[in-house]
């Protein structure tokens, strides 16, 4: 497990180590410029002429360090200071005065920076913002940062690309596109979310000596994973037969839409479900008896419900999943109404389930806390009303005050997936996953998977991480062999 930590958070464990522990803030500054020199230097991309650009808080400082280091080293340094000297920290000012007494070159302030395409810098630093901008980006520094942009030198951004939000990735006006972003001592949530990941080019984080200690008083409250960790995932054990591996069922499919039945069952047998039921309208039959002679098949005619044969079907299910291909219906609401009224099994309500929530607003109120919800954030703008653009804005705050609110697991699909506990404090940021994935079908693979983890016997939240997790592994494995562009939701399957 990585910590994603905001700006505020990220403030609180350096003072935590500057303040409680002890260590002097210039030995961090020092650490951090070095980590930067020494990671230009591994891609040979320090080039002989160096452009640094700093601001006048210590996110400049850094900036003012690794010119000295690099102008030791040999290189034609120069310093350009954007911000106002008279606000600055006393870091900033003694890192100043040392590149005084060196003579390492200064320009002169100017509201035109074509100077920076036209000198040609090999190496241009980006030292200008840091974590803690709050405020949209203009004046001249969204002037130098255009000019950044339009230039052909390797950009190096130090701890986080200028113009990037810390907390959400978002863009503040305008933002520099660097091509590495040496980051220090833990990942930015801000890099880890688009388009700040985008903007943010190879992210490299350095440690620089921050105590972790700090980390049980300020307790972040996003993390990541590596596809790796799926190595946690309990062992199957020899002395077992399909009962010790659960039950999934599934309630999906209309007429027409046979193949989001389908891809949830196998993914939910894929995934290591020892039964999997599939609840779906009779004229699906020979279509998934024929692709998945595994499944257990329970059909229904149109628009007949049959109440006693539903509660059969969560009385013997250790795990449902609702919602894929169902349409929005009548059938569909009653459905979801009598799962969430009736079943105890852990639930997954995704895709037309969802939409029929979004129609009937008050059924929020009857989720559980091992209820898991998997909107997209097209179904996450209709559950609770915020447009898309506002979602994107900030991607985590919204999925945990959603679980707050409904004390519900939520696994909010995107670029950058978000799996937020039922209490909302604590959410997973998904690093995997590719373009390939935006295929149809693809989230109906996620609910059967997050499915049959369930059926396992992992708890709802972990069934939620690792399912995510599994499946976005599972896409780029695909996306490997197929291409992006070929890949389809069955080749995710494929790979589990």
């Amino acid at each position: 497990m990585r910590y994603l930590v905001n700006g505020e958070e990220m403030r609180q464990l350096d003072h935590y180590s500057i303040e409680t522990v002890g260590i002097p803030s210039m030995v961090l500054m020092e650490r951090a410029a070095l980590c930067v020199v020494e990671e230009l230097e591994k891609r040979k991309a320090e080039g002989q002429k160096v452009l640094v650009l700093c601001g006048s808080g210590n996110n400049g400082a850094d900036g003012l360090a690794i010119a000295r280091m690099l102008t030791i080293k040999g290189k034609d340094v120069q310093l350009y200071v954007i911000g106002n000297k008279e606000h600055a920290t006393e870091e900033w000012k003694t890192q100043y005065h040392i590149c005084e007494n060196m003579k390492i070159p200064l320009r002169e302030k100017t509201e035109d920076f074509s100077f920076i395409q036209e000198e040609k810098y090999d190496v241009i630093v980006d030292a200008m913002l840091g974590t803690g901008l709050g405020r949209m980006v203009g004046g001249s520094y969204q002037d130098c940062m255009d000019a950044v942009n339009n230039s052909d030198s390797y950009v190096a951004a130090v701890d986080i690309p200028s113009g990037i939000s810390s907390d959400t990735g978002v863009i503040m006006g305008t933002a520099v596109r660097a091509d590495l972003t040496v980051t220090f001592e833990f990942e930015k949530l801000g890099l880890a979310l688009f388009p700040g990941k985008e903007y943010a080019g190879e992210c490299v984080v350095r440690s620089i000596g921050i105590v972790h200690d700090g980390l049980e008083a300020v307790r972040p409250g996003c993390f990541t994973m590596s596809p790796w960790e799926l190595e946690r995932l309990p062992s199957r054990p020899a002395w077992s037969n399909k009962g010790t591996f659960g039950r999934v069922l599934i309630v999906a499919g209309s007429r027409n839409m046979a193949g989001a039945a389908l891809l949830a069952g196998e993914a939910a047998y894929r995934t290591g479900a020892g039964l999997v039921r599939i609840f779906t309208p009779e004229c699906n039959r020979q279509i998934i008896q024929t692709a998945l002679p595994e499944a257990i098949l329970t059909t229904y005619e149109d628009e007949i419900f049959n109440l006693e044969q539903m509660q059969d079907m969560c009385d013997w299910a250790t795990s449902i999943v609702i919602g894929p291909g169902l349409g929005i219906s009548a059938e569909t609401s009653r459905f979801v109404n009598y799962i969430l009224q009736y079943a105890e099994a852990p639930t997954v309500i995704d895709a037309d389930a969802l939409n029929v929530m979004a129609m009937q607003p008050d059924i929020l109120h009857s989720l559980r806390p091992n209820c898991i919800l998997t909107p997209h954030l097209g179904e996450m703008s209709r559950l609770i009303g915020v447009p898309i653009p506002n979602l994107k804005m900030n991607l985590p705050k919204y999925a945990r005050e959603f679980s707050e609110k409904y004390q519900a697991i939520l696994v909010q699909k995107d670029a950058r997936t978000i799996v937020s506990s039922a209490d909302g404090k604590s959410c997973y940021v998904n690093t995997c996953g590719n373009s390939g994935m935006s295929t149809g079908g693809s989230g109906d693979v996620l609910a059967g998977i997050i499915g049959g983890l369930l059926a396992c016997g992992i708890k709802p939240y972990h069934a939620a991480i690792f399912g995510v997790l599994m499946h976005a592994h599972a896409g780029d494995l695909a996306a490997e062999r197929y291409g992006e562009r070929a890949m389809l939701a069955r080749n995710i399957i494929e790979h589990l």
